[in-house]
C-alpha cells in the first residue's frame, strides 16, 4: 500500500509514523524543504499544491489513497479538489471537518443531541476557559477567573462572536478515536488519557484509562453518535472531560490526530492509520478489532541551554527534521532531532510495557537518562 500525506508538520509526523508501523509506503508532500518528518517518509516531495505544481500532482497519483495531515483550509482545498478531479482515494472528509472546525458549529451539535458538555457563559458557574473557535487543541486557549474578567474579555474583543466561552471544569481529560463510514458503520479503539502542561497543551498520553466499564462504553457510545451526526467518512477524534457528574465533551475533531494514535498502537496493537485505509480504500474494515491490553506512554521532552523539560505538543513545532530511533535515552521509541553534534533537541519518547509499574519503570530510566 502506497500512502501520499499532505503535510509534514505534528500530523504529519504521526501519519508517517503509522505507516512505517503497518508497511505502508509513504511519500510525504510539504512546500517546506525542511519540515519536520521530512526525512522520516520513504520519500519526500517538496512542492507548492495550491499552485499544482507538476511533482506534487504525479505523487498524488502515484499513491493509492492521499492523506491530508494539516489544517491548512488552502492546502485541504486544493487536495479535496484535485483528488475529486483525478479520482483518486481520499481519507479525509471536509464536511465533517467543517463541522469540527468551528467549536461553535460543533458545540451546537452537541448540545442539541442532548450530549453532555460544558455550559456557556453567562451559564454555568466561574472559572471560565476562552477559546477561539476556529482553532484545535490548546491554541489560543485563555482562562477567566470570574465573570467579570469573561464580560471584560467580551467588551474588549470586537470580533467576540469567534470566540466561546465555557465554565472551565475540573478532571481528567480523555480521548477516543472513531474511524468509518455509514455503509461501514464505525469503530472506536483504546480511551486515552491527555495529560496537560500550564498552558493547557498536551504533554503526554497515556493508556488504557483508570475507568470503569460503564464509562468506556458510554464513551464509545458517544464517540459513534458524534461520528453518525457529522456522517463521518473517514477519522475523528472525541475529548471528554470527567468532572464527576459526566463525561463531558470538550471538542471533536474531524482529521488524523497526533499523538494519541501512536499510544493507541502500543496499548492496543490497532493501527489506526491502517484502519482508515481500509475504509478509504476498500470501503470496509479489513481487520478484527483487538487490545493487546498493554500500558503505553507518549510524551515530549526538550533540551535547551543545557536544561531538559517536559512540555506540550507545541514545543515540537519548532524541531529540526526528525528521525525515528531506537533506545535513545532508553526509550523504545523516539521521535527526535537530536543529534551528537548538537547539545539542543526536542522529542518524542514513546514506551509500553505489560504492567503499569515496568512502564514506569522504564519511564524512571528514560528521565534519569534525559537528565531529569
Amino acid at each position: 500500500m502506497k500512502i501520499a500525506i499532505v503535510g509534514g508538520k505534528l500530523q504529519g509526523t504521526e501519519a508517517v509514523y503509522l505507516a512505517s508501523a503497518c508497511g505502508f509506503e509513504s511519500i510525504l508532500i510539504d512546500a517546506n524543504p525542511s519540515v519536520q518528518a521530512g526525512a522520516m517518509a520513504d520519500r519526500f516531495v517538496c512542492g507548492d499544491i495550491v499552485k499544482r505544481e507538476e511533482q506534487v500532482i504525479n505523487a498524488l497519483k502515484e499513491a493509492d489513497f492521499v492523506l491530508p495531515a494539516n489544517e491548512n483550509d488552502q492546502v485541504l482545498e486544493a487536495v479535496c479538489a484535485i483528488c475529486e478531479e483525478e479520482g483518486l482515494k481520499l481519507a479525509f472528509d471536509m464536511d465533517a471537518y467543517r463541522i469540527s472546525q468551528s467549536k461553535i458549529r460543533s458545540d451546537k451539535l452537541i448540545h442539541e443531541a442532548g450530549i453532555p458538555a460544558p455550559q456557556y457563559y453567562p451559564h454555568g458557574k466561574a472559572p471560565y476557559v476562552i477559546k477561539p473557535s476556529g482553532e484545535s487543541g490548546s491554541a489560543g486557549v485563555r482562562y477567566a477567573a470570574t465573570a467579570e474578567e469573561a464580560e471584560r474579555f467580551l467588551a474588549e474583543n470586537e470580533d467576540s462572536d469567534h470566540w466561546i466561552i465555557q465554565e472551565y471544569l475540573e478532571g481528567p481529560s480523555y480521548s477516543i478515536e472513531v474511524i468509518g463510514t455509514p455503509q461501514a458503520g464505525y469503530r472506536t479503539y483504546t480511551i486515552t488519557q491527555i495529560h496537560m502542561d500550564d498552558v493547557y497543551d498536551c504533554c503526554k498520553v497515556t493508556a488504557p484509562c483508570d475507568i470503569t466499564d460503564s464509562q468506556k462504553a458510554e464513551f464509545a457510545q458517544i464517540g459513534k453518535e458524534l461520528a453518525e451526526l457529522v456522517n463521518l467518512h473517514g477519522i475523528m477524534d472525541v475529548e471528554v472531560i470527567d468532572d464527576g457528574e459526566a463525561l463531558k465533551v470538550l471538542e471533536i475533531d474531524a482529521r488524523i490526530p497526533s499523538q494519541t494514535p501512536i499510544a493507541v498502537l502500543y496499548s492496543s496493537g490497532m493501527n489506526l492509520l491502517s484502519e482508515l485505509a481500509d475504509v478509504t480504500v476498500y470501503g470496509d474494515f479489513q481487520s478484527v478489532q483487538q487490545d493487546e491490553g498493554r500500558f503505553s506512554v507518549y510524551e515530549h521532552y526538550r533540551r535547551e541551554d543545557g536544561q531538559v523539560v517536559q512540555e506540550g505538543e507545541h514545543m515540537m513545532s519548532a524541531a529540526r527534521p526528525l528521525s525515528i530511533w531506537a533506545d535513545l535515552f532508553g526509550s523504545k521509541v523516539a521521535i527526535s532531532d537530536y543529534s551528537e553534534n548538537t547539545a539542543d533537541f526536542r522529542g518524542i519518547f514513546v514506551n509500553w510495557a505489560d504492567s503499569l509499574e515496568e512502564l514506569e519503570e522504564i519511564r524512571c530510566h528514560v528521565r534519569t537518562e534525559l537528565g531529569l
